[in-house]
């Protein structure tokens, strides 16, 4: 595991695809990635080094997790993400090493660049769609009067908050297929 001039185990691999997939579904469902979900593959991270490579191993492992928080840390402090983000991107580059994780760091801005446009694109064009489909949708005029209908299309809220862990899931499993570090079980 630790040499990552090739492909993680594939325990480490499955145990990294399952960690990113919860860690989605959760920042999705309650816009957090628990502790209780990052702590466990943490350990998991550094356990499998350590066992795989000793001394040696746990440092590569330490590095990565180093390097992943250093990544997104500022964006923390700027408010454009939450804690939860930036450790979900530590513990990545515990499993992955510091090369993984900087290429997987910078795949992940990438993606979250990709999937912010498409937020906002679809907050621009959601109102014209609900107009026009009311528009169309609408009985025919009948030339009788009806008590005029409240409609709420200019004042439906923004989204203000975006979920992350999509985008770093996506730019991790990016990332681990460019530098060839998924295991060939699981292609």
């Amino acid at each position: 595991m630790t040499n990552l001039n090739g492909p993680l185990s594939t325990a480490a691999a499955l145990v990294l695809f399952v960690l990113l997939a919860a860690a989605v579904a959760t920042d999705l469902r309650s816009h957090r990635i628990p502790n209780m979900l990052l702590l466990p593959a943490l350990s998991l991270a550094l356990m499998l080094h350590t066992m795989t490579s000793g001394t040696d191993g746990l440092i590569v492992a330490a590095t990565g997790l180093t390097l992943g928080l250093a990544m997104l840390f500022p964006f923390y402090l700027a408010g454009g993400i939450a804690a939860g983000d930036v450790k979900l991107l530590g513990v990545v580059g515990s499993f992955v090493g510091p090369w993984g994780v900087v290429v997987s760091g910078l795949a992940t801005m990438m993606a979250g660049a990709v999937f912010g446009v498409a937020v906002i694109v679809w907050q621009r064009l959601l109102p014209a769609l609900e107009s026009r489909a009311a528009r169309v949708l609408s009985p025919p005029d009948t030339g009788l009067r009806t008590a005029p209908v409240a409609h709420s299309l200019g004042q439906q809220k923004r989204i203000t908050y975006i979920p992350y862990a999509p985008a770093i899931a996506a730019g991790t499993v990016a990332a681990l297929w460019y530098l060839g570090y998924l295991p060939d079980q699981i292609l």
